[in-house]
């Protein structure tokens, strides 16, 4: 199994929580898209690229179980996280709904924009040892108001490996019309991924983790019905529609 990966031989790596290792073979495909690039880049980026990019999205859509059209490909969760919280209509006196438990980054990310827009980032406080899938729903809903505008909460935590039951979450949200956002950095290739059954507006997750693609592999999805909220936080060609055939979504 070793010889598999280009590892060094002298370490024992089990840090796929950050960096998952690069199998030769997928590392070898990874440099062929490289040299075709560098073949005839203009020709790569104005055709070859748009085609790979739907095989990349309905590939990956079959193994998430969700339409590849509802997938956007990003460097990382984080990446994916900034561009969704850029998006998001959210007004003073709102209150975003979390737990403890969250990655560092993106409660950074979160507590900055709720200085500036004057809303509240409640860190829900969860017991540990964790319970039952029950008394977790029951701690987290117990923060619940009328002023939640949003729950924001990992599949698998990054700190502490709790498995949260994100699935029961996103339907008590959508019973009380509360938009889901689904840190899932550590959800594909660790544990079996069904996102169309999840029933989230947003899912994002990272592919250079435990599924082993190349540094920079992570996706973002977004239920049909927010899709026309999303635009770029960097305008380029894409928009108003100047690039034929594709959607700035």
């Amino acid at each position: 199994m070793r010889d598999l990966f280009l590892i060094d031989p002298k370490v024992t790596y089990l840090n796929h929580g950050s960096y998952g290792a690069c199998p030769k073979s997928v590392f070898l495909d990874y440099q062929n898209f490289q040299k075709r690039l560098e073949k005839q880049p203009v020709q790569f980026m104005t055709k070859y690229f748009w085609e790979d990019l739907k095989i990349t999205r309905d590939t990956l859509g079959d193994f998430i179980k969700c339409d590849g059209d509802d997938i956007l490909l990003f460097p990382n969760p984080t990446t994916a996280i900034n561009n969704i919280i850029g998006n998001l209509d959210i007004a003073e006196g709102d209150e975003i709904l979390t737990t403890q438990h969250e990655y560092g980054a993106l409660i950074r990310a979160w507590n900055r924009l709720s200085i500036r827009k004057s809303f509240s980032f409640i860190q829900q406080k969860i017991d540990l040892p964790l319970g039952s899938k029950e008394t977790f729903i029951d701690q987290f809903c117990a923060g619940i108001n009328e002023r939640t505008k949003i729950i924001f909460i990992s599949h698998i935590t990054s700190q502490t490996a709790l498995i949260f039951p994100v699935e029961e979450i996103c339907k008590i949200a959508k019973s009380k019309g509360i938009i889901t956002i689904i840190d899932g950095a550590h959800a594909p290739g660790h544990i079996d991924l069904d996102i169309t059954q999840i029933g989230c507006d947003y899912y994002t997750g990272a592919c250079h983790k435990w599924m082993c693609a190349p540094k920079g592999s992570s996706f973002l999805y977004v239920a049909k019905n927010f899709q026309k909220g999303m635009s770029p936080q960097i305008m380029s060609w894409g928009e108003e529609g100047m690039i034929q055939g594709h959607h700035n979504f």
